[in-house]
């Protein structure tokens, strides 16, 4: 990615989120790697980049999941200075649930990290149930991934609550190498929250990592 222009990248990786979980005869993958391969030969260096891989801390944050908030959600946590949180309208919602083919949560809220200078977004998914475990929780939506190569689970904290965790690889339709992914599920009074993080590619994930840890530290049930 480190040789694909800014605009460049943006649009193959919009090109990858709308195509990735479609296409069942492979021409909406290969499209997206032509497009990949165009975009290769339109400049060799980055630009606009932001040192965004340091530490956040929560001078640099805004805490969104309760009323009057972008998002309301059954938590609240941080978001890192420059991500930009916007609430999933129903037609998103309708929209993402097709594209996935996920009927376990549904589309809440989207937080865009491309106002911090990385190319990836943290996207929130919610339940109504509350008669499930987090690790349940986390099954349920992993099932639906469909290109998953990789997946390590793992019980955790968010916040003071219990939580299941997977890091992941799936197959890129647009690159050569797996992409790295990572998920958060937690059960509150409210309902269910998976939090799940999709970056460009390896170097964007690792950069992307400091405003998760963030996230999790940070949630709290919405009372």
């Amino acid at each position: 990615m480190r040789k694909l222009t800014w605009a460049a990248a943006t649009a193959v990786l919009s090109v990858g989120m709308l195509t990735g979980c479609s296409s069942a005869d492979g021409k909406s993958g290969d499209s997206a790697k032509a497009s990949a391969g165009a975009a290769k030969e339109t400049g060799k260096t980055d630009t606009g980049k932001k040192d965004a891989g340091k530490a956040v801390g929560k001078k640099d944050a805004a805490r969104i999941g309760t009323a009057g908030t972008a998002c309301e959600l059954p938590v609240s946590f941080e978001v890192a200075k420059g991500w930009k949180p916007k609430a999933s309208s129903a037609e998103d919602a309708r929209m993402l649930a097709k594209l996935y083919d996920r009927t376990s949560a549904k589309a809440s809220c989207a937080i865009d990290a491309k106002p911090a200078g990385l190319l990836g977004t943290m996207r929130v998914w919610t339940a109504d149930r509350t008669d499930k475990s987090p690790r349940q929780v986390l099954d349920a939506f992993m099932a639906e991934e469909k290109r998953v190569i990789e997946q390590e689970f793992s019980e955790t904290k968010a916040g003071d609550l219990p939580a299941a965790e997977v890091t992941y690889k799936e197959k890129s339709p647009i690159l050569d190498e797996p992409a790295p992914k990572r998920a958060l599920a937690v059960t509150t009074p409210k309902g269910t929250m998976i939090l799940m993080l999709t970056a460009f590619d390896g170097d964007e994930y690792k950069d992307m990592l400091p405003a998760w840890e963030l996230a999790k530290k940070t949630l709290l049930p919405v009372s």
